[in-house]
C-alpha cells in the first residue's frame, strides 16, 4: 500500500522486510520483489491513469531504457555480495529521499526545454542507469525516478509519482523473466507476495492521487531513512 501511495513499486519496503523481518538472504528476495513489482506497477498506476498524472510520452522512452537496464541489472545482481548490495541500497535510499526536499528552480528545472533531443537523451541515461540499480537491487526504481522526475524535468510531485508507478513495470517484467530463467525465482514463495502487493496497490495508488505533496514527502522521507537504518545494520552486523 505505500508503495502505491508514494509511486514507488513496493520493492523498497519489500525487500527489507523479506531479509530483516523474515530472515531471507536479499539476493533470494529481489526476484521475488521484482516479480511482485509487476502486477504492483499496475494495480498502482491505474488511479493516476485515470487522473492524468501520467506523462506518457515519457513513459514510453523512460519504459525501453528501464526494460534494458533491467535485464543488465538482473544479471549483474548474480555476482554482487549481499552485504555489499544492502550498502548500495541504504546510501542511495537516503540520497533519494533527502533530494525531494531539494527545492525546485525554475531556472534549474527548464535548462533543458528547448532541446527535445537533449530531454529525451536525458530521460534514456536516467531510465537505463536506474533499471540496471533497481533490477540489481531488486526494488521497482521509483526511489530514484520520483526525485528526477520531480528535479530535473520539474514535473509535478503528483504526475512524477503516476509515471513512476506505470514505468517501474517494465523493468520488474524484464528482469524478472531473466531471474526465471535462471531459476533465481521461487514462484511459490512470491504468489502470497504479490496478492498482498495487488490489493494494497490498488488502495494506495487511489490513496496517493488524493495526497498532499508535503504529506508525500514526509511520509516518503520516513519510510527511507527506516529502511536505510535496517539494511545498514544488517550490512554492518
Amino acid at each position: 500500500m505505500l508503495g502505491g501511495y508514494l509511486g514507488l513499486g513496493g520493492g523498497i519496503i519489500m525487500v527489507p522486510f523479506m531479509a530483516i523481518v523474515m530472515g531471507m538472504d536479499i539476493k533470494a528476495a529481489a526476484p521475488i520483489s521484482m516479480a511482485a513489482i509487476i502486477v504492483g506497477s499496475m494495480s498502482a498506476s491505474t488511479p493516476f491513469l485515470k487522473k492524468n498524472l501520467i506523462d506518457n510520452e515519457l513513459v514510453v522512452v523512460l519504459g525501453v531504457f528501464m526494460t534494458i537496464g533491467g535485464v543488465a541489472g538482473s544479471i549483474i545482481s548474480a555476482y554482487i555480495p549481499s552485504n555489499i548490495i544492502q550498502l548500495i541500497f541504504s546510501v542511495l535510499v537516503v540520497y533519494a529521499a533527502l533530494m525531494l526536499f531539494k527545492k525546485k528552480n525554475d531556472s534549474e528545472k527548464k535548462w533543458h526545454a528547448d532541446s527535445k533531443t537533449l530531454y529525451y537523451s536525458i530521460a534514456a541515461a536516467v531510465a537505463l542507469l536506474t533499471g540496471t540499480i533497481a533490477a540489481t537491487l531488486g526494488v521497482g526504481g521509483g526511489i530514484f525516478f520520483i526525485p528526477a522526475l520531480y528535479l530535473l524535468f520539474g514535473k509535478d510531485l503528483s504526475v512524477a509519482r503516476g509515471t513512476s508507478a506505470m514505468v517501474i513495470g517494465f523493468s520488474a517484467t524484464a528482469a524478472t523473466a531473466v531471474y526465471l530463467g535462471s531459476g533465481r525465482l521461487d514462484a511459490s514463495a512470491a504468489m502470497p507476495v504479490i496478492l498482498g502487493v495487488v490489493i494494497g496497490g490498488m488502495i494506495g495508488g487511489k490513496l496517493g492521487t488524493l495526497a498532499k505533496p508535503l504529506a508525500v514527502k514526509i511520509v516518503f522521507l520516513i519510510v527511507m531513512l527506516f529502511t536505510a537504518y535496517k539494511l545498514l545494520s544488517s550490512a554492518l552486523g
